[in-house]
C-alpha cells in the first residue's frame, strides 16, 4: 500500500502539470516540482517515521527529479539527447540509493542505468557491436546482482 501511495503521488504530479501546462508560467512550474522534492526529502530524512516509510518517500523523492529533469527540458527546449536526461537522473540519485540500501530504489536506478547506456549506443555510439552492447548490458546488470 505504501508502494501504491508513492505510485499515485508521482501520478498525481505529472497530471497535475499535463492538465495545468498551458495555464503555469514556467517559475510557477519549476518551482512547484522543486518545492515538492524538498517537501518529500524532508519529511523522509527528519522525520520520526519508520524506515520503509522514509524510503518509500526517498524512492518517490527520486522520480520527481525526473518529473523535474522532464518538465526542464519540455520548458527550456534544450535539445539535448535522451540519454543526458537519463544519465543527469542517475547522477542526481545515486546519493540517495547509496544511503537508503532499499531494494526497489536500487531497482530505480538500474533501470536508469540501463536506459541511460541503451539509449547511448542508439544516440552517440551506434557503431558499437550489438554483442558488445548485450555484454556490457550483463557485466552492468550481473554486478548490480552480486551486490
Amino acid at each position: 500500500m505504501l508502494g501504491l501511495g508513492g505510485s499515485f503521488l508521482i501520478s498525481g504530479t505529472i497530471f497535475f502539470f499535463a492538465y495545468n501546462w498551458a495555464d503555469m508560467h514556467k517559475f510557477v512550474k519549476l518551482g512547484l516540482i522543486e518545492l515538492l522534492i524538498l517537501a518529500v526529502t524532508f519529511v523522509a530524512v527528519f522525520t520520526k517515521r519508520s524506515n520503509t516509510v522514509k524510503n518509500v518517500l526517498l524512492s518517490a523523492a527520486a522520480m520527481l527529479v525526473g518529473v523535474l529533469f522532464a518538465v526542464f527540458g519540455q520548458i527550456y527546449q534544450t535539445g539535448a539527447n535522451a540519454y543526458d536526461f537519463f544519465l543527469g537522473w542517475t547522477m542526481c540519485v545515486v546519493l540517495w540509493v547509496i544511503v537508503a540500501r532499499f531494494q526497489p530504489l536500487w531497482f530505480i536506478f538500474l533501470v536508469l542505468l540501463n536506459t541511460t547506456f541503451v539509449l547511448y549506443t542508439q544516440q552517440v555510439a551506434t557503431h558499437w557491436n550489438f554483442a558488445v552492447v548485450l555484454d556490457v548490458l550483463f557485466i552492468i546488470n550481473a554486478t548490480a546482482v552480486v551486490v
